[in-house]
């Protein structure tokens, strides 16, 4: 009988228990994946509460930084001397260039020029340099405190496609801060492309030159100012200057006697 029972002990397992050991190894599985999902949970949202807020700007900053860097070619480059001048970055095509005797150009530099000055500016000149090498020169003249002027390549050089500035230079600039309108004698009042220029003062005024721009749309189109002669004005007179060539408004901005 011993000999029997020692033959049971080291027998086959019975059908009962084979069907059970495989349950007991998938509930275990299924118990430390769930161990798991939690813990990863857990430590997702520890890593959220203690993340360093000075560590996520300094983040936030380097993105802006790596978006500014993405387009730094587009920007105009800061003006190499001291300058009351803003400038900002224009191209254009198929236009008679104010800035070179009204001749056709196509595809040439134009810089959008703004006085932030409290003088008027008489003049200056500018030459920027583009990656190719290109030099391109710009003027304008006649530039009150505040007013903004789109000016063109004097030259009217066609840029290659691609082509960004490299390089911005003022290399001359002339303001003057008294009255250039001669508001204590003077009215002017414009409409369209006529400006009625009146004398309020008690004396004849003679040998009046008038400066004057074309305006678009309140920014003047082209550097270059536009001039014309009243030999005498009488007390409460007035003189209609009109310039049907002009492609927007005449706008006063000087008058010298």
């Amino acid at each position: 009988m011993s000999g029997r029972r020692v033959r049971r002990s080291g027998g086959k397992p019975s059908e009962g228990g084979r069907s059970r050991a495989p349950l007991i190894v998938l509930v275990i599985l299924l118990l430390a994946a769930l161990v798991a999902v939690g813990f990863w949970f857990w430590a997702r949202s520890g890593t959220d509460e203690t993340a360093d807020p000075e560590a996520t700007d300094q983040t936030a900053e380097t993105g802006e930084a790596d978006d500014a860097a993405g387009t730094e070619e587009s920007k105009l480059p800061e003006i190499e001397e001291t300058s009351s001048l803003t400038l900002s970055s224009v191209y254009t095509s198929s236009i008679l260039n104010p800035d070179c005797g009204d001749e056709y150009a196509e595809e040439i530099a134009s810089l959008e020029a703004t006085n932030h000055s409290d003088s008027y500016l008489v003049s200056a000149t500018l030459t920027a340099t583009m990656s190719d090498g290109t030099e391109v020169h710009f003027e304008v003249s006649d530039l009150p405190a505040g007013a903004t002027a789109e000016i063109f390549d004097t030259e009217n050089q066609t840029l290659d496609s691609g082509v960004t500035c490299t390089s911005l230079v003022c290399t001359s600039e002339k303001y003057i801060e008294e009255d250039v309108l001669l508001s204590d004698t003077i009215e002017v009042t414009a409409s369209g492309s006529d400006a009625v220029i009146t004398n309020i003062g008690e004396d004849d005024l003679t040998g009046l030159t008038v400066v004057y721009h074309c305006d678009m749309a309140g920014q003047y189109f082209g550097g270059t100012s536009y001039t014309t002669t009243i030999d005498s004005l009488a007390a409460g007179e007035s003189y209609t200057l009109s310039d049907s060539a002009l492609m927007g408004e005449v706008a006063v901005v000087r008058i010298d006697q």
